[in-house]
């Protein structure tokens, strides 16, 4: 009887690596299939590892899930601060920020959009999105409210319904749309309803 040939295991990583590779490898599932490819097994899997090392780093999907959001958000906010450093006014600092995240997406291609748009409607994925947005409401608002006396309250609904629409920046981006217009359009728009708001 010939003898069988063995599976090769996979290499043993530090532990920091080896998190950080089950978090690329779900990033990859999202973008070739949605965020609901994403299970522990599906992960260990395209891993080349069994699903109990998995497990010895994340809970379930979901944590596996808020995890790569906060990567991601992280890596967005980093780039945003550096270029909202670089600018004193509102609206430059708006346009830096649509700038950052086009350059985020061009880099990740639209990862942070699926996460941020999962259609799973509990656990902690869904709270880190949630805290993410309100973060992002807060900023923005604090910001309209002192740079152009924005009433905060009113800020807060106008920071989410802009933010929002960066997912239509995105989509009239695939469809062909130049950056530099979908940028224009999208600060035009803003200040002006920014300036209709102020107190």
């Amino acid at each position: 009887m010939a003898p069988t040939e063995a599976t090769p295991r996979p290499a043993r990583l530090p532990r920091n690596e080896r998190r950080e590779q089950l978090l690329d490898v779900a990033a990859g599932l999202i973008l070739e299939k949605g965020t609901e490819a994403v299970t522990m097994e599906g992960v260990a899997a395209a891993a080349g590892v069994s699903k109990g090392l998995g497990y010895a780093y994340f809970a379930n999907s979901s944590t596996l899930l808020r995890a790569l959001l906060e990567r991601e958000v992280r890596k967005l906010q980093a780039s945003i601060m550096e270029a909202l450093g670089r600018e004193t006014t509102f609206e430059g600092k708006l346009r830096a920020t649509v700038r950052a995240w086009f350059d985020s997406l061009a880099e990740q291609g639209v990862l942070l959009g699926h996460l941020l748009v999962a259609s799973r409607n509990e656990g902690p994925h869904v709270e880190a999105r949630n805290a993410y947005n309100r973060n992002n409401d807060d900023f923005w608002a604090g910001m309209a409210q002192r740079e152009l006396g924005v009433p905060i309250e009113r800020g807060r609904i106008a920071a989410r319904i802009l933010l929002s629409g960066l997912e239509g920046l995105v989509q009239r981006w695939q469809c062909g749309d130049s950056r530099e217009d979908l940028e224009e359009v999208f600060v035009q728009m803003a200040m002006g309803g920014l300036e209709r708001l102020r107190a």
